[in-house]
């Protein structure tokens, strides 16, 4: 029988799939306990896999919202599907059901029960730095995202050496906690200095880099050191560089290229042993990267890191999730978790603790952190299924789920193999009904979608428009 291990050095030695890639299926947790959010486990799929509580070979799921044989991914002609097997609480596919076989695009969001799982095509480079980031973390939190660990290894090579680091990525997608983790892994022992160059007053710019000399302006009564002074024998973060105006990227430059510079108000060059990594978001350099003059970008390196954005690292959100909840061990329930998954996160690993830490506060005389107590921007993701990945999804193959706007549900299958798309519209329940069903499953939106027939994500948007609070019904 196939095993579900713990990441290790193990590398599965079989490729299938595309272009020699091995199918991975990455069993990310429930929300139910922060020990299993916090170590994913990986399988390789091979040709076939069958998941379930009990199956006869394949991925064991100990979760009584798990079926048996609950779903099966297989291989079809270079494409992997995911089919239900009957299951009783059901399968979807980037919140959409699963009502015949589904192709799976690569980084497809599953969800069997309360599960969460994420199919990935991995190539063994990947597997390898999967393993070794698990066993030694670069950063506070190990990553089993293919894209983050090759960037992590690309850093540990990177960290032991003096020479200039240029990061580059979305807001909010960590680059200080990288930077920092250079820093520590390089054993410089001076301090790490960060410096965001968006958040200063261009005129400051300089003064808070190079320090200044008594009576260099009206308002250096007293003589002080810069950040780059205050970095000797550590490392310089520059974060957001293509703020900074090019004037001062000049003497930047004039520095990295000698380590020496002039405090404002001074004709004596000072030196100092300092590192420097540099940042900045895409949005700043795209094209011909007008915000940050070119030899600079050549001294930082011809190639910037690039660190991946959240929502392509979605196997990482339950070991980040535990991460910010700290030793507060409460689960989350099962809509909640899934609705973690299938936000966007513009913002990246900023606003996932952000949602985090308020979910904390706002359920903390909760025995669980539900849909209520996360924002109404990540509660549509249930509503909408992805519908901002439509293209994505198209190219692979799946089709939409939504909601008709009337109140009545439209259920529509995924591109499937066999017969085309089926519709089942019906009125939504009333109020009273979803009344007493709440009483009856003491507030769980799970069960009451279950005794309906009807999609979860559905009949949370059916209380928000009678504003009915299922939190009410919780003992």
């Amino acid at each position: 029988m196939s095993q579900a291990l713990e990441i290790t050095v193990t590398v599965p030695r079989r490729a299938t799939g595309r272009e020699g890639r091995t199918a991975i299926l990455f069993a990310v947790g429930a929300g139910d306990t922060h020990d299993r959010m916090r170590h994913p486990r990986m399988v390789t799929v091979g040709d076939a896999l069958t998941i379930g509580r009990r199956p006869t070979e394949g991925l064991v799921l100990v979760d009584r919202s798990v079926s048996g044989q609950h779903a099966r991914i297989f291989l079809n002609d270079e494409t992997y599907f995911l089919d239900d097997l009957g299951s009783t609480n059901g399968s979807s596919v980037d919140g959409r059901r699963v009502l015949r076989p589904v192709a799976l695009r690569e980084g497809a969001i599953i969800f069997l029960g309360a599960q969460v799982l994420v199919f990935r095509l991995v190539s063994d480079a990947e597997l390898r730095a999967i393993a070794i980031d698990t066993e030694n973390p670069f950063a506070p939190v190990a990553t089993a995202s293919p894209a983050l660990a090759m960037v992590c290894e690309r850093l540990r090579r990177f960290a032991p050496a003096d020479g200039e680091v240029f990061l580059l990525g979305e807001t909010g997608v960590g680059k200080e906690v990288f930077a920092t983790a250079v820093h520590v892994a390089s054993n410089r022992t001076g301090p790490i200095v960060a410096i965001n160059c968006a958040a200063l007053p261009r005129e400051l710019v300089e003064s808070e880099l190079f320090g200044y000399e008594k009576g260099a302006h009206s308002a250096a009564r007293d003589r002080r050191i810069g950040l780059i002074a205050a970095a000797d024998k550590g490392t310089l973060f520059l974060d957001e560089l293509g703020e900074m105006p090019m004037e001062s990227q000049s003497k930047l430059l004039r520095f990295l290229q000698d380590r020496q510079y002039f405090p404002i108000g001074s004709n004596r060059p000072q030196t100092a042993d300092v590192r420097v990594i540099a940042a900045s978001s895409r949005a700043a350099l795209v094209g011909a990267t007008p915000s940050i003059q070119e030899a600079l970008l050549g001294r930082l390196g011809a190639q910037p890191i690039v660190l991946p954005p959240l929502r392509q690292r979605v196997e990482d959100i339950g070991r980040l999730v535990a991460h910010f909840m700290g030793a507060d061990s409460r689960p989350f329930e099962p809509e909640a978790y899934h609705a973690l998954f299938l936000h966007q996160w513009p913002h990246n690993v900023r606003e996932l603790q952000k949602v985090v830490s308020e979910a904390q506060l706002l359920s903390h005389d909760r025995a669980a952190i539900g849909l209520e107590h996360l924002p109404e921007a990540v509660v549509k993701t249930l509503e909408t299924g992805l519908m901002m990945r439509d293209e994505a999804l198209t190219n692979t193959g799946s089709g939409q789920s939504n909601d008709d706007g009337g109140g009545g549900e439209v259920e529509s299958a995924a591109t499937n193999v066999g017969s085309g798309k089926t519709r089942i519209r019906r009125p939504p329940p009333s109020a009273d009904e979803l009344t007493s069903l709440l009483q009856q499953y003491k507030g769980n939106v799970s069960h009451v979608a279950k005794h309906l027939d009807r999609q979860w994500a559905v009949i949370w948007r059916v209380l928000q428009r009678y504003g009915i609070n299922p939190g009410d019904f919780r003992e």
